[in-house]
């Protein structure tokens, strides 16, 4: 799709303001995010380089350390985001785009280092003629450092500027205020990446710059082809050249945009109280306002941002027959406080079978709770006569940064809820619980006629697991790969030619003629 610019969002017409309409309802759909009409908005802005790919890739990459606070301090976010601000740099830019997502694929093991290197020399052979080691030997990413940044600051300025053209146009005014809320998110996180940039790009290319010197200490064995060119013309030798192969970026992993907490920040307290305070059910409200990873140094009120999307009441009436339940345990090094088997929340329906599955829907941090056991509950079909009090707030759960463990990301989408149990149920179930936390034994009750199971989950994963990024490499679709040119495989060099080889004509040392 080519770029849009910023002109396509001005009012020139009634027809044009319906087409517009119609493609931002498209963009904001269930199946779609808001991320794509962000990027035709902003991408005909860009100056392109020759590489359309690795700037819409910019775009979605950026746009997820945009939404996300906690990310914009991972380093290894910055280092894939460095490598795509290379694009942006003429002429050999584009080239040490190639060379760095080959390089993320550096780990501890050498055997796929050697592999590593020999997929950026045959891409280097691809895109040029030369000394292709000697100018991987020589490679400085660093030096590239005041470029990078003067870049960056630029990059975030169009995009400041295209999401505020955005809101401007009479379409943007129309967007229902959630989606408004939303654009102006990501326009202050622009604001809050162009001001990391100097502190996070160095770090950045110093990571970029220690998997490149692995690569460099490495020593490369060549790989000659000769190629039968036909009668009467003479064969060609070349070293062996493979294609880099790169995916379009949709949706960056764990960008923190399937399941966002709802704006639950202080200065919503007369709306959220509106929507949220309803007599008989819990106080959603009782925590005071606090700080919140997710919420950078805005605060929150806790009970209503642990939810996703919209948070619906259910009476007493509505939870007979539910199954609900809780993870509970004794201390461990990461929770060292411990967990009781009664409280406020509680998963809804589908009780998880693995940690995993616990960890990631539940999005219940190792800091808060290291499991253990679980105790399920089966509300009686006449809860209401039992124990009318028990009314809840039912809703998806939103994603968690670890605060404590700064490391950890869960991204929720499973479903709880925050009930008023009668006191002397939850009494009853901390008191056995406890007993079960202290033998181990698993035990049924029923009390009032709610069903209580006590059991424990035997999760050998259940801490220090789910969550955390790898120690070593970065999975797809970061890293990329390459494809080989066969023996017998003649094709011309990529487009612009002479401009990639005059990046490395001082190593020019050409084999043959190639048609």
């Amino acid at each position: 799709m080519s770029g849009v610019s910023v002109a396509w969002f001005k009012e020139t017409s009634l027809e044009t303001g319906e087409w517009i309409w119609g493609t931002l309802q498209g963009a904001f759909n269930e199946k779609q995010t808001f991320g794509q009409i962000i990027v035709d908005a902003a991408i005909g802005m860009i100056p392109l380089v020759g590489d359309v790919t690795a700037v819409r890739d910019l775009i979605a990459v950026s746009m997820g350390l945009a939404k996300e606070p906690k990310k914009r301090e991972s380093v290894t976010e910055w280092v894939f985001l460095v490598i795509l601000l290379f694009a942006l740099i003429p002429v050999i830019g584009g080239v040490i785009k190639g060379v760095g997502r080959l390089a993320l694929r550096v780990t501890t093991k050498a055997a796929e280092n050697v592999e590593t290197l020999g997929d950026v020399i045959k891409f280097l052979n691809r895109i040029g003629e030369g000394d292709a080691v000697k100018w991987l030997n020589k490679l400085n990413v660093v030096e590239y450092q005041a470029q990078l940044i003067e870049k960056m600051s630029d990059f975030c300025n169009t995009m400041i500027t295209a999401i505020n053209q955005i809101l401007k146009a009479r379409v943007g005014r129309m967007l229902p205020e959630k989606w408004q809320a939303d654009l102006l998110r990501v326009r202050d996180g622009f604001v809050a990446l162009q001001q990391l940039a100097a502190r996070m790009i160095p770090q950045a290319l110093k990571e970029l710059d220690a998997k490149l010197r692995v690569l460099q200490a490495l020593v490369y064995k060549g790989e000659i082809h000769t190629i039968a060119t036909g009668t009467g013309r003479a064969e060609v030798r070349r070293e062996a050249e493979a294609y880099l192969i790169e995916r379009p970026l949709r949706e960056a992993p764990k960008q923190g945009t399937r399941y966002p907490s709802v704006h639950a920040e202080e200065r919503y307290k007369k709306r959220l109280r509106l929507k949220y305070s309803k007599a008989g059910y819990p106080d959603l409200f009782a925590r005071l306002p606090e700080k919140s990873p997710a919420f950078g140094a805005k605060l929150v009120y806790a009970n209503i941002a642990s939810f996703s999307g919209e948070i619906t009441a259910k009476s007493a009436r509505d939870m007979g027959g539910s199954t609900i339940y809780r993870a509970f345990g004794n201390p461990t090094e990461l929770a060292p406080n411990g967990s009781w088997a009664a409280g406020g929340f509680w998963g809804y329906q589908k009780v998880p079978s693995s940690a995993e599955e616990w960890r990631q829907l539940s999005a219940v941090l190792d800091e808060w709770n290291g499991n253990g056991f679980l105790v399920v509950l089966h509300l009686p079909e006449d809860l209401a006569t039992r124990m009318p009090g028990s009314n809840a707030w039912h809703g998806n759960i939103a994603e968690q940064f670890g605060n404590e463990i700064p490391a950890q990301y869960l991204q929720g989408g499973g479903e709880q809820v925050i009930i008023n149990l009668d006191e002397t149920l939850k009494t009853e179930l901390n008191r056995i619980g406890e007993q079960v936390k202290a033998t181990g034994l698993a035990t049924s009750v029923e009390i009032n006629g709610v069903k209580a199971e006590f059991y424990s989950t035997n999760w050998q994963d259940a801490n220090g697991v789910h969550g955390y990024s790898k120690s070593e490499g970065i999975d797809p679709p970061y890293a990329t790969t390459t494809r080989e040119l066969h023996d017998d495989e003649l094709r011309s060099k990529v487009t612009d030619r002479g401009i990639l080889n005059a990046a490395r004509i001082e190593h020019q040392m050409t084999t043959g003629s190639e048609q």
